[in-house]
């Protein structure tokens, strides 16, 4: 919370300049720098309950922050496509073994991943890159990506409106904010997952049954029918 309390004294003497400053420290978020969005955020919220700002005005200001941060994060994914693996900025932005769970993430989620990532401080910058790496559509991407934004955008910044007088009960509720997202991320993977296991368990099902023997199709076997002669009568022979 200091750092929340430190921009926001940072910024009150700006007045309305501050929506330059939000939309550029959330703009510099979008390309890994190490400012946390949720600070910038409540700090709009906390300034707009000082009416230093209005509270409409920095919604609309943080949200294009946001998403062009992350547009021009997917267009250089997209446009540079592997090659920018290999330069310093990516290798800076995610180590190794951060990339080859977001290539995890991708095989095992899908375009979903994007939805997520919004969620998942620090993984977002190189996620949205590697959407554009993976050729997801960009308008699937603005979807997903937008989305997102309308949940986590006003969530922090009425959180700074409502409680920013109050650093410690925002913190508290924050902190509440943040297991409420975790948790629902992990219970939507775990669905996606148990859904996933049991689709591949009745594909698998019904790819044995369609490759087994025509006998072993019916669930029963037909009954065999027998067919008797009928008696002969033996013909007696006169004396």
């Amino acid at each position: 919370m200091k750092s929340i309390a430190k921009l926001v004294a940072l910024l009150i003497p700006y007045g309305t300049y501050s929506y330059f400053v939000m939309f550029g420290l959330l703009l510099a978020g979008g390309f890994g720098f190490p400012l946390p969005e949720d600070i910038v955020l409540i700090t709009g919220g906390i300034l707009s309950s000082l009416k230093v700002c209005k509270l409409g005005t920095t919604f609309l200001i943080c949200m294009f922050g946001i998403l062009i941060g992350d547009t021009i994060m997917f267009t250089i994914g997209a446009r540079a496509g592997p090659r920018i693996q290999a330069s310093r900025f990516y290798k800076r932005l995610l180590n190794p073994r951060n990339n080859e769970r977001i290539h995890t993430s991708f095989q095992k989620y899908g375009n979903k991943v994007v939805f997520m990532a919004r969620f998942m401080p620090g993984l977002r910058a190189p996620l949205f890159m590697s959407a554009g790496m993976y050729h997801v559509p960009y308008w699937k991407f603005f979807v997903l990506d937008g989305s997102a934004a309308l949940i986590s955008v006003p969530i922090w910044i009425y959180l700074g409106y409502f409680f920013g007088s109050n650093l410690d009960q925002l913190h508290r509720y924050a902190r509440k904010f943040q297991i409420g997202i975790y948790g629902t991320l992990s219970f939507v993977i775990l669905t996606v997952i148990v859904i996933s296991c049991i689709k591949r368990y009745i594909l698998n099902k019904e790819a044995r049954i369609s490759t087994a023997p025509d006998e072993m199709k019916s669930p029963c076997k037909q009954p065999r029918t027998e067919t008797f002669a009928p008696p002969q009568e033996h013909s007696q022979e006169s004396p």
